[in-house]
C-alpha cells in the first residue's frame, strides 16, 4: 500500500485521526528521528518497505552501470565524464536560472586540463569541484567551514555584493523564497540556528545506523531547510547531495543527477513543500521516497545511455577493421607507396581514437600526445602518419598549441559515425 501523507489523513479523517497515526508512525521501530524542528515538530521518516526496494533497485544499478563503464575503453571514459560534468553544471544552473553555456563550461573543463591559465573564465571553481568528485578520497564537509569554501567554489563570480554572506560564514539576516505573492518557505535565523541545523547534517551523515542513500536524501533536505544563504544554495545543496551519493555510488553515477532533477523539478520542489507543510507534522518519509525514486531514474538512465555508448564503441571498431581490411589504403584515400609507410594497426589505434572523440569529446578533438599514446609510438611516427590522413582529407587539424585533431566529416562518414549517431 502507498504510503499516505499525515496531510491526507487530516482531511480525510480530523486531527484527532492524524494524532493517532503520527503517534503510530513516530514510536515504530523503523522510524528515524533527527533533532531538528520543521515548524512545532520534530523530524522525522519512516524506513517503508517502499523506502527499502527504492535502495535495493538504486544498488541493483550499481553493478550493471560499473559493467558498462568498465566495457568503455580509457579514453571514452575520460571523455564521457567530462561530457557528464559539463551537464551536471549546465543543469544545476539552469534549475536556478543561471545563464550559463555548454561551451563556457567546456572551456573551463579544457583550460584545467591543458594545466592553462584560467584567468577569469566562468565556472572554473566550481568545474574544479565536480572533478574532485571523481577521486577516492572525495568526502562530504566535515566542518562549516567546509560548507563555505564549497558554496565559495560553486557560486565563485555569480554572486551579486547584494546577496553575498553577512555573516561569521553565512548570512546573518532573514531570507525567504517566493512563488507568486506567497510565501513558500523561510530560512532558519538567526545564524547560530544555522550552525546548529548544519552542524546536525553533518553528524548525521556519520550516523551508520542509518541506510547512507537515506542520510544523503536527509542531508539534502536539512540544507535546503536551513537556507544558509542569501542566493546560491540550490546549486550549493545540490553538489553536496552528488558528493555525498558519491560515497555510495561510483563517481560517474553521482554525476547523473541533476539533469533528472530538472526534467522532474515540478516533483522535487514539490517533495520539498509537502516535508514543510504543517499538516504533514515534520515527516520526511513521502520526500525521501521522492528523491529516491530521482536518484533510481537518473540511474537507470545512465544504464541505459552507457549501454548505448558501449554498442556505438563496438560498432566503430568493427567498421574499422572492415575498412583495414578491404583495400587498404586506398580505400582511406591514401597512397599505399607513401612515406612513411602506412600499417594497418597504427592507422587502426588512430582512427578508434578519433571515433570515440568524435562520440564523445565536446570538440571532437584529440591531443597529439593521446594519439601517441594509444598507437604506443613516437611523437615523431604519429605526426607524420596523422599528416597523411590529414592530407587525404579525412583528419582536420583543430589547434596548434596544443596541437589537436579531429575527424572532417568525410572522416565521419567514412567511419559510418553520424549513421550510428542518428
Amino acid at each position: 500500500m502507498a504510503y499516505r501523507t499525515l496531510k491526507s489523513i487530516f482531511h480525510q479523517r480530523d486531527r484527532a485521526g492524524a494524532d493517532v497515526e503520527e503517534s503510530s508512525r513516530r514510536e515504530s521501530p523503523a522510524t528515524i528521528s533527527w533533532d531538528l524542528r520543521i515548524g512545532d515538530h520534530r523530524m522525522f521518516a519512516l524506513i517503508t518497505p517502499e523506502v527499502a526496494a527504492l535502495i535495493e533497485r538504486i544498488m541493483s544499478y550499481e553493478p550493471r552501470i560499473r559493467h558498462e563503464w568498465d566495457g568503455l575503453p580509457d579514453r571514452a571514459r575520460d571523455d564521457y565524464l567530462d561530457r557528464m560534468i559539463v551537464d551536471e553544471i549546465q543543469a544545476t544552473n539552469e534549475i536556478e536560472q543561471v545563464r550559463s553555456t555548454r561551451k563556457e563550461i567546456n572551456d573551463a573543463l579544457r583550460a584545467l586540463a591543458d594545466e592553462r591559465q584560467t584567468g577569469s573564465k566562468r565556472f572554473i571553481e566550481m568545474v574544479r569541484l565536480y572533478l574532485d568528485i571523481g577521486k577516492p578520497e572525495a568526502r562530504g564537509p566535515e566542518s562549516l567551514d567546509d560548507i563555505r569554501f564549497v558554496y565559495d567554489a560553486v557560486t565563485a563570480g555569480e554572486i551579486s555584493d547584494d546577496d553575498a554572506p553577512d555573516g561569521e560564514r553565512f548570512r546573518k539576516g532573514s531570507v525567504s523564497i517566493e512563488s507568486g505573492t506567497k510565501v513558500v518557505h523561510t530560512g532558519l535565523v538567526p545564524e547560530s540556528a544555522i550552525d546548529q541545523a548544519l552542524t546536525l547534517m553533518m553528524s548525521q551523515g556519520r550516523d551508520e545506523s542509518v541506510p547512507l542513500l537515506v542520510r544523503a536524501v536527509v542531508a539534502h533536505f536539512i540544507f535546503e531547510y536551513t537556507h544558509p544563504f542569501y542566493d546560491g544554495n540550490g546549486r550549493t545543496g545540490r553538489y553536496l547531495l552528488a558528493l555525498d551519493l558519491r560515497q555510495v555510488l561510483a563517481p560517474y553515477a553521482s554525476l547523473a543527477l541533476s539533469a533528472t532533477i530538472a526534467d522532474n523539478k515540478d516533483r522535487y520542489y514539490r517533495a520539498f513543500a509537502e516535508a514543510e507543510d504543517p499538516l504533514n507534522r515534520a515527516d520526511l518519509t513521502m520526500l525521501v521516497i521522492s528523491i529516491l525514486e530521482i536518484i533510481a531514474e537518473a540511474q537507470h538512465r545512465l544504464l541505459i545511455d552507457l549501454s548505448d555508448q558501449r554498442a556505438k564503441i563496438d560498432a566503430l571498431g568493427a567498421r574499422i577493421r572492415d575498412l583495414l581490411d578491404d583495400q587498404f589504403p586506398e580505400r582511406l584515400g591514401l597512397d599505399p607507396d607513401s612515406d612513411p609507410s602506412l600499417r594497418r594497426t597504427d592507422i587502426g589505434a588512430l582512427f578508434f581514437v578519433l571515433g570515440q572523440a568524435w562520440y564523445f569529446d565536446a570538440n571532437r578533438a584529440v591531443k597529439l600526445q593521446t594519439l601517441t599514446r594509444a598507437a604506443a609510438r613516437s611523437t615523431q611516427f604519429v605526426r607524420r602518419r596523422i599528416q597523411s590522413l590529414v592530407d587525404a582529407g579525412v583528419v582536420e587539424t583543430v589547434t596548434r598549441k596544443p596541437l589537436r585533431f579531429r575527424l572532417t566529416e568525410a572522416g565521419a562518414e567514412l567511419l559510418e559515425l553520424d549513421r550510428a549517431t542518428s
